[in-house]
């Protein structure tokens, strides 16, 4: 089985990007037990851009999807807390609908897996596959970013819907006592 973490593909330099969310949303609030604290429905502004491309997720500051990229998950994942946001270019009058995902957290990449030297940025990820208990998407824990990760069989049926911009990293899967 494969896996990857879903974010935005690095392509999409105007994806929108979001100004003075700091202090409207608490990451440490991004699990199951806090996800209360969270306002649903919130407006954020973007950096206003002609150019910019609302792509299917949103990466950063925080994972970001649209309604498409719901549907999948919920497909794969039916009792995922969402948290409605709209990012708006109010000179350009864009908007779009996000949603954010509060996804189980699950500890499962090996010791052998490469960081940089903070652990901010991982350089080669090993997933130990019988820690991801069948889950199809998750949280990758122990970081302060927010790494989503996909199954393979959820990602497939990601990219076969109307979505732009979606980057993927595969992960190593250490499954069996063999990568």
């Amino acid at each position: 089985m494969k896996f990857y973490i879903l974010g935005t593909d690095i392509v999409y330099t105007n994806y929108p990007k979001i100004k003075k969310w700091f202090g409207r949303i608490d990451p440490r609030d991004f699990n199951i037990r806090d996800a209360h604290r969270i306002p649903d429905g919130q407006v954020f502004m973007i950096h206003e851009s002609k150019n910019t491309v609302f792509t299917s997720i949103v990466d950063n500051p925080f994972p970001l999807i649209t309604a498409e990229v719901r549907a999948v998950f919920d497909m794969y994942e039916p009792h995922i807390i969402y948290k409605e946001i709209v990012l708006l270019d109010a000179e350009y009058k864009k908007a779009e609908v996000y949603y954010l995902p509060i996804l189980e957290e699950i500890q499962c990449l090996r010791e052998e897996s490469e960081f940089n030297l903070d652990k901010s940025i991982i350089k080669k990820g090993i997933i130990d596959f019988e820690k991801t208990e069948g889950r199809a998407i998750f949280r990758l824990g122990g970081f302060n970013h927010y790494y989503m990760v996909g199954r393979l069989d959820l990602v497939e049926s990601i990219l076969k819907r109307d979505v732009k911009g979606i980057g993927l990293t595969e992960l190593v899967v250490y499954e069996g006592g063999q990568l």
